[in-house]
């Protein structure tokens, strides 16, 4: 069975043993080995595991694998742990079950028996992580949807990202572009157990932000009854979301930047410091460069979070996204509900200032109104402003009662930038605020430019008038 991309984490002073592991575990998946305590700590710090195999005990070393075994599930609650023991004591054995080691393979043990443990416990993991992504595509964030270019460049630095271990990733973008999504998808391709702890920095009040974040102790302040985990201590290795980590209070922001710095946090009302792992994710819709600027965030906060830098594009400039992306929406709206063509192509004619957000909230009520079949007058129903932006073809069958008033605003307003930029159509574009091929495409759709190469526009005899 081959359980591609697992990872095994192998600690033993037993250097024999060591160097068996690779053969005996072949076909498993990346297999690590570690002969100390510290090193095996070390890699659990930037790696993601499935199975971490442990001695139980090791030569002139007071720590034992049972104190390895409690570091690692406060360093990664993910990972399931196989003690390698000789014990017989059956005392030994009671408290090494009441500390939580529910597998032991003994000292003598088979290779099949090592083979049998790990696969039984990569099976267990495989059930639990399609149970997983069947909840998340349910949900909206089992995977990127689109094949445009900027669509394969995010996958290319997903991809990076997840290989390296970057530890610290911000991700940017206009509101409504997906950046949850992406998050969400990056935890799920690093981490087998797609752990992933949302916090809103900008919806939390300055009280509120650090017994969030850092957790507090019991009587830390009024209505604290009992003791809480913060976000960075509940990830237990996994991942935390900072969404809109730009709106977060300047006087909280030192605060982070130490946790991320230590990799330590400090509940509220305790004087004890506790070291941690995770992993983040920030996003931000705003400049945080002019943010920093402006005084309005850390600049070494900055460079902190932004370890990796991925830019979410826009739906205006990935408008060959939009057909895959309302066939999605359907799917999770309406299963048996369809879309023609022409509706999709004058979907790809708007500008989305809402993006993926606004064309699923499209897409959401154009199905209700339809009869299983969306059609370009469903969308105009629930979108009249893109009557506007019909090609010529469909304008004859869709805008009906709307008129044709509101396709001549729309070409008043391309007339009158083109004549204040001069015929020059770069300038026109960006006066209307649009991508170049954009503007020239609509300009073209609506009869005021004849030939892509033209250096001016060629007016209809309407527009001189």
């Amino acid at each position: 069975m081959s359980f591609g991309l697992a990872r095994i984490l192998v600690v033993d002073d037993d250097i024999s043993f060591l160097e068996q592991m690779p053969d005996i575990l072949e076909g498993f998946g990346e297999i690590d080995c570690f002969p100390t305590i510290d090193q095996g700590l070390s890699a659990v710090t930037s790696k993601f595991y499935d199975v971490a195999v442990l001695d139980l005990n090791f030569e002139n070393e007071q720590r034992t694998g049972l104190d390895i075994f409690r570091r690692i599930l406060s360093l990664d609650r993910g990972v399931d742990v196989i003690m390698i023991t000789g014990e017989t004591d059956p005392r030994r054995i009671f408290d090494l079950v009441n500390a939580g080691v529910s597998r032991f393979i003994p000292k003598s043990g088979s290779i099949e028996e090592i083979r049998q443990q790990v696969r039984s416990i990569l099976e267990e993991r495989s059930v639990r992580r399609q149970a997983l992504e069947q909840s998340m595509a349910k949900n909206g964030g089992g995977a990127l949807i689109g094949r445009s270019k900027a669509m394969n460049r995010i996958r290319e630095q997903i991809n990076h990202v997840v290989q390296s271990g970057v530890r610290d990733i911000l991700i940017v973008g206009e509101t409504g572009t997906g950046k949850e999504v992406v998050a969400r998808y990056i935890a799920a391709q690093a981490d087998n157990s797609g752990r992933f702890l949302p916090v809103n920095c900008g919806g939390l009040n300055e009280n509120l932000i650090q017994s969030e974040l850092f957790g507090h102790v019991r009587g830390a302040f009024t209505g604290a009854d009992r003791e809480k985990k913060g976000i960075f201590e509940s990830a237990g290795g996994g991942y935390v979301f900072l969404d809109e980590i730009g709106d977060m209070p300047l006087s909280q922001q030192p605060k982070l930047l130490r946790a991320l710095q230590e990799r330590c946090i400090q509940r509220v009302g305790d004087v004890e410091e506790r070291a941690v792992n995770f992993r983040t994710i920030s996003a931000t819709h705003v400049s945080l460069k002019r943010a920093v600027d402006d005084g309005k965030f850390r600049e070494d906060l900055y460079f902190r979070i932004s370890k990796e830098i991925i830019t979410v594009p826009p739906l205006r400039e990935r408008v060959e996204d939009v057909s895959e992306l309302a066939i999605y929406f359907l799917s999770k709206h309406s299963k048996r509900c369809t879309i023609t063509e022409e509706a999709t192509l004058l979907l790809q004619s708007y500008s989305w200032p809402g993006n993926v957000r606004q064309l699923e909230s499209i897409i959401g009520s154009a199905a209700i109104r339809s009869d299983g079949v969306i059609r370009p007058s469903h969308i105009l129903r629930v979108l009249p402003e893109l009557a506007s932006l019909c090609s010529v073809q469909i304008k004859r069958a869709v805008v009906g009662s709307y008129g044709i008033q509101l396709i001549n605003q729309e070409k008043q307003r391309f007339q009158n930038a083109i004549l204040e930029a001069n015929g020059d159509r770069e300038r026109a574009a960006e006066i209307l605020g649009l991508p170049r091929s954009t503007f020239f495409r609509k300009a073209k759709e609506l009869g005021l430019v004849r030939t892509r190469r033209q250096r001016s526009m060629d007016f209809e005899e309407s527009s001189t008038h």
